[in-house]
């Protein structure tokens, strides 16, 4: 059977707390940046509209970005996981 080779990454990718944090942190950032971007809209009188390409990029640029670690760590325990039960299913 292939082995599920296992990363050699950072050990706080496993600490959930620190993950939690990260997590927490991108929706306060995300909700300030979203709403100074609805005030600077409203200060400016633009157009609702302008809010939706606004949280686009706020995703893509801010969201995204900050959520990779996340992202990471659930890939290496998914995989962590898989291959622990493989091992188990085995012997």
């Amino acid at each position: 059977m292939n082995e599920l080779p296992v990363p050699d990454q950072d050990p706080s990718l496993l600490d959930v707390a620190s993950l939690q944090r990260r997590v927490l942190l991108t929706g306060l950032v995300t909700m300030v940046l979203f709403l100074a971007a609805g005030v600077a809209l409203s200060s400016l009188e633009l157009p609702g509209w302008y809010v939706l390409p606004i949280a686009v990029l706020l995703y893509a640029f801010v969201v995204r970005p900050m959520m990779q670690p996340v992202r990471d760590a659930v890939r290496l325990r998914r995989d962590l996981a898989y291959q622990a039960f493989l091992d188990q299913r085995r012997g």
